[in-house]
């Protein structure tokens, strides 16, 4: 009985240091959450004298400071945010939670302390930037004491939940990153940018998905889903279709009823294919086990979409204001691009879902022929559109003469994705045939990115070494769906 009681005396004595270690962790938590707070509303409330200090000691250019003033702390302040979730998981004893904790705390303090470097903020600025880094110390040193680590041996892991957590985390890693850097937009030496991105990509590409598959759509709702997302994004957070200076894209070719065709033309394909198909595709191949089914449960959805309305209205209050300063979306294009939304959700969640279209039978070509083709048509398509090498105009073109590789552009476009489309609803159509689509558009939209957006050296060999990565890991998923052989096969069956 004594060996038994003191047993019981020392798990209680374990529990109550456990759990005081946790609440010194949550403490430090919410204390680095309030600096965040704290920094990011100082830096909107004297934006014009945090600037002025910085043109002052940088000698940079204004404008250009006046955007990295928001997308240096911002990322910061998303990540602290992301806290108040996983407090909740980690008072629940979630392993998981833990994890995020100690790999988070590590990363703040090299991003709180490259701030505190670089950003050249005033000293009454940086004494926040210091109680933060401090606390974030003080955080990393916390959770990585003993009593926490065996409090959360993996014996401890919570319980298991429905969907695929890794999977959803998973593609809004992968929507920034694929819509982003491997284009070159965001430069590698730049890369903390991307966070800038993750709560409009990543929880909008996410959003989209749950919707399209919880309706049981298809690719093609995908797709339409997509222009939708496009629309938000382009339309509404960064005005960038209607803007007559954002860009210069108002000089690509003659506006029409104010909107910038060819830049229109350009941007809302390509958020279409490349910040959500593609990326909801690739992810659906590295975790097939999971299919079609949803991600989230219903909570997380709608998670997910608070998120991605916050990231767009984090992107209107971040990059508008300081790249294209005093414009204002008129009305009737604002109503217009809701009222376009509105019948592009509509047809993606009720009306194509209740279209089905059998497999036929036959073999498309093999996969090397469907990466080359699908290469192709997303370099030309991109080539005709986007003004590089010095070009003001779409290919080179003056004038009116720009209509014609817009022109061009949608017929190509229109064939190439007919092609897919025949292809991919035969019996033959597999899992590899898929990704060699995936890895073509890829590579072709990465190696324009290398000519049309690097403007130094070092932005080359980055975005060449990226374009040669994101080959070797997608030869290696090919290999992988190789070996599981029909198991990869996908029987186009499946709803248009």
């Amino acid at each position: 009985m004594t060996a038994q009681r003191d047993s019981t005396t020392r798990d209680a004595t374990t529990q109550t240091a456990h759990d005081k270690a946790v609440r010194l962790v949550l403490i430090l938590l919410f204390g680095n959450l309030g600096l965040s707070i704290v920094f990011a509303a100082l830096t909107l409330v004297f934006r014009d004298s945090v600037l002025d200090h910085q043109v002052a000691t940088t000698g940079q250019a204004r404008d250009q400071l006046a955007l990295t003033l928001w997308t240096r702390p911002i990322p910061i302040l998303l990540v602290s945010l992301g806290y108040l979730w996983v407090a909740r998981q980690l008072r629940r004893g979630v392993r998981s939670a833990y994890l995020r904790v100690r790999t988070i705390s590590a990363v703040g303090v090299l991003a709180v302390g490259y701030l505190l470097l670089t950003g050249a903020y005033p000293g009454w600025l940086r004494a926040v930037q210091v109680g933060q880094l401090a606390l974030l110390a003080a955080l990393v040193f916390a959770v990585n004491r003993r009593v926490l680590r065996a409090g959360f041996a993996k014996s401890s892991a919570g319980p298991r939940r429905a969907g695929n957590r890794w999977a959803a985390l998973t593609l809004v890693a992968v929507a920034p990153s694929v819509a982003e850097l491997t284009l070159g937009t965001v430069p590698m030496r730049m890369l903390w940018l991307v966070l800038l991105y993750v709560p409009i990509y990543g929880a909008g590409v996410l959003l989209v998905r749950e919707l399209v598959r919880r309706a049981g759509g298809g690719w093609l709702s995908v797709l339409l889903l997509g222009l939708a997302y496009g629309l938000v994004e382009e339309g509404l957070a960064l005005q960038s279709l209607t803007s007559p200076r954002l860009y210069g894209a108002a000089g690509w070719v003659p506006r029409l009823f104010g909107v910038n065709t060819a830049y229109t033309e350009l941007n809302l394909p390509y958020h279409a294919v490349f910040s959500v198909a593609i990326p909801i595709a690739l992810v659906e191949l590295l975790f097939p086990s999971t299919g079609k089914a949803p991600y989230l449960r219903a909570g997380g959805v709608v998670g997910a979409g608070i998120v991605a309305l916050l990231g767009a209205g984090l992107v209107r209050v971040s990059v508008p204001p300081a790249a294209d300063p005093g414009y204002l979306l008129p009305l009737p294009a604002f109503l217009a691009i809701l009222a376009s939304i509105a019948v592009l959700g509509v047809l993606a969640l009720r009306v194509l879902p209740g279209v089905v279209s059998a497999a036929r039978p036959g073999n498309p070509p093999r996969p090397l022929a469907v990466g080359l083709s699908c290469g192709a048509a997303a370099l030309g398509f991109l080539g005709l559109l986007f003004p590089f090498g010095g070009a003001t105009q779409p290919a080179f073109t003056h004038g009116d003469r720009a209509l014609l590789p817009m022109l061009a552009a949608a017929v190509l476009a229109g064939c190439a994705g007919f092609a897919l489309r025949r292809w991919a609803a035969t019996t033959g159509w597999t899992g590899r045939h898929r990704l060699a689509a995936i890895t073509g558009a890829l590579v072709a939209h990465t190696a324009f990115g290398v000519v049309a957006q690097t403007h130094t050296a070092l932005d080359r060999i980055s975005l060449v070494a990226l374009g040669v990565a994101t080959v070797v890991l997608l030869g290696l998923l090919d290999r992988r769906l190789r070996a599981e052989g029909p198991a990869s096969t996908e029987q186009s069956a499946s709803r248009s």
